[in-house]
């Protein structure tokens, strides 16, 4: 009676691992080929425009539960490009102590991949985009969405080079909202794994174009990496927006960009005009929707970036 017992407990265990498991159904079917079409289906994806393939929709990744199922669908966006998918789980204190015994410390989690150079090499390229919405209800098809398309582009077209020096790093930030708790957490991470970091690309907005110049807002304090992109961008007939930072004592929080600063990385930020006032309105709203997207910016931007980090692996 009793190995009965046991035996019906089992099974019922076992069909309960089941019914989980087909919450686990992959997100991502097939993406398309094509890079136009395939960076629309990524920021559908992300923005609740188009139901992912277990007929879910990611509404807004603002929440706790919408940003665990955006990491997912990253996880499967990395295995995409042949990436092996990697999870790091931080947890910050809240800047007065007293909150955490009421609220507790932050959590989030970084979603990131290696694609290893073609050689031996010690160098990492780091190329970084954050996946959280800045308010509950923001679909944040732009505010990030449109980040997560380019970087996707571009590391696909680096991997398709017989030839690359260097690693490239990808990494998706959680809580860049909060006061970019995602991208400092991974400063730690670097440290931790001892990188030897190149250079950090960080994009964030890359979807409004209003006077349709495929202009992009550029902002480092490293001379070289800023020399690059104009260059590359010169060549193109791109207009590009400068903006010279000085490391010293720099505190700026509004974009990942700013965590890597103070750490004395070679870092750049790139993205559509926001400083100079060709961005989109609606940054942290219900109306950042996938209809808001200039996909023919968003486009001309990656190819602009893509041609740069082939440059730069080499």
């Amino acid at each position: 009676m009793r190995a009965c017992i046991v035996l019906i407990v089992i099974l019922m265990a076992l069909s309960g691992c089941q019914n989980n498991d087909s919450s686990h159904h992959l997100l991502i079917e097939d993406l398309s080929e094509q890079k136009a079409e395939y960076q629309q289906q990524i920021v559908g994806h992300l923005s609740g425009e188009y139901t992912l393939a277990n007929n879910t929709t990611i509404g807004s990744r603002w929440s706790k539960e919408e940003r665990k199922l955006s990491g997912r669908y990253l996880k499967e966006l990395l295995l995409q490009l042949n990436i092996e998918p990697q999870e790091q789980h931080y947890k910050s204190p809240n800047l007065n102590p007293a909150i955490d015994l009421i609220v507790g410390p932050f959590r989030g989690t970084n979603v990131y991949g290696i694609l290893s150079a073609t050689q031996s090499s010690n160098e990492y390229i780091i190329l970084g985009a954050h996946y959280d919405t800045g308010k509950r209800n923001a679909p944040g098809a732009i505010d990030n969405a449109t980040g997560i398309a380019l970087i996707y582009s571009v590391v696909q077209e680096v991997a398709e080079m017989k030839y690359r020096d260097k690693n490239i790093v990808v990494v998706f930030f959680d809580q860049e909202e909060e006061e970019l708790i995602g991208s400092r957490a991974f400063l730690n991470l670097i440290k931790e794994e001892q990188w030897n970091i190149h250079s950090v690309h960080c994009f964030d907005m890359v979807g409004w174009d209003e006077d349709q110049d495929k202009a992009m807002e550029i902002f480092s304090p490293s001379e070289s990496l800023r020399s690059i992109y104009k260059e590359t961008a010169a060549a193109h007939s791109i207009p590009i927006h400068e903006i010279v930072i000085d490391p010293i004592g720099y505190e700026v929080s509004s974009t990942d960009f700013d965590a890597f600063v103070p750490a004395g990385y070679r870092v750049i930020g790139a993205g559509e005009l926001f400083y100079h006032r060709d961005s989109t309105p609606y940054k942290d709203t219900p109306k950042d929707t996938f209809e808001t997207v200039d996909f023919s910016y968003l486009l001309s931007s990656s190819n602009l970036v893509a041609e740069i980090i082939k440059k730069l692996v080499i």
